[in-house]
């Protein structure tokens, strides 16, 4: 087999380089594979640039070395290059939403396994405004958090860094809501809320069930609306979401559909979030589903 690793080099935690060089050197040893090429990104789109380039049957798979950014990036161009290549997923940032809902491998022996099995999963990816993600769609309540934690904080403290940022930014945010107006085929939500989130997996933000209904394979999408509360009203419900038990939370509304219209009636910019990176256009933000669009590298 031949792959492609795309590599972003300044993803959150530290030393993973070593443990892709003792993956590669596997792969190779173990006659997994003959030939591994090797792609690292100095910017941002570089990982969508080069899996856009991809052609049919050039590469056996591409795995994306990375966070939920990196994975976004190369999904997006392997769905442009219309390859039909299947990626693998190594995960190398601080919370990795996707490869936890899949239960992808974490030591280099559990990837080389995966590799030689080869077992493939059709995917379900989803379109933001012309744009492909493969985890989810946020906008409100500390949703920007991500885009405020610098890199050498994130390669330095990994998950502790999103903590302490929204730790810093709770008290700022807290009180602020947003009117907005959502429409699905099935119905047509107006309402004051703190957050939202258009999710493809089950586990967003590092809550491994936040939409536990979700299914990255069942053509729809989980939508999670937390409503406008006070901060009494907030912490029996963070209990409630910590347990996988808040879809019936009355100031929770969760719809599935496939697809969705959601417009800012609040007057006030609030930034959109697609798998950890800020959509540049904000609002107004259609959202539709491509079924099993890609296919993923997974365990047996």
């Amino acid at each position: 087999m031949k792959g492609l690793f795309i590599i972003n080099p300044s993803s959150g935690r530290q030393n993973f380089i070593d443990k892709i060089k003792e993956i590669a050197g596997m792969l190779v040893i173990d006659q997994i594979c003959n030939t591994i090429d090797v792609f690292y990104t100095e910017k941002q789109d570089d990982a969508l640039d080069k899996a856009a380039a991809l052609e049919k049957g050039q590469y056996d798979f591409v795995v994306a070395v990375g966070g939920d950014g990196t994975l976004n990036e190369v999904i997006n161009g392997v769905v442009l290059s219309q390859s039909n290549t299947p990626v693998a997923v190594i995960s190398a940032g601080t919370v990795n939403d996707f490869a936890t809902y899949l239960n992808l491998p974490q030591t280099p022996k559990e990837f080389c396994d995966m590799i030689a099995d080869f077992k493939l999963k059709k995917v379900d990816v989803g379109k933001v405004n012309g744009k492909y993600f493969i985890n989810v769609v946020a906008a409100g309540l500390l949703s920007d958090t991500g885009f405020k934690v610098s890199k050498d904080k994130k390669a330095v403290m990994g998950k502790l860094a999103y903590y302490l940022e929204g730790a810093a930014e709770l008290p700022k945010q807290f009180g602020k809501s947003w009117k907005m107006k959502f429409v699905t085929d099935e119905k047509t939500v107006e309402e004051e809320i703190l957050l939202f989130m258009v999710a493809n997996s089950q586990s967003v933000g590092g809550f491994r069930e936040i939409a536990p209904l979700a299914s990255v394979s069942d053509g729809l999408f989980d939508i999670i609306i937390i409503k406008k509360m006070d901060i009494f009203q907030m912490l029996p419900l963070m209990l409630s979401i910590l347990q996988g038990d808040h879809v019936n939370h009355p100031s929770v509304e969760y719809i599935q559909t496939k697809k969705l219209h959601i417009e800012n009636l609040s007057g006030e910019e609030v930034k959109v979030d697609y798998d950890g990176e800020e959509l540049p256009e904000g609002f107004p933000v259609d959202i539709s589903i491509i079924p099993q669009a890609i296919n993923i590298v997974v365990p047996k």
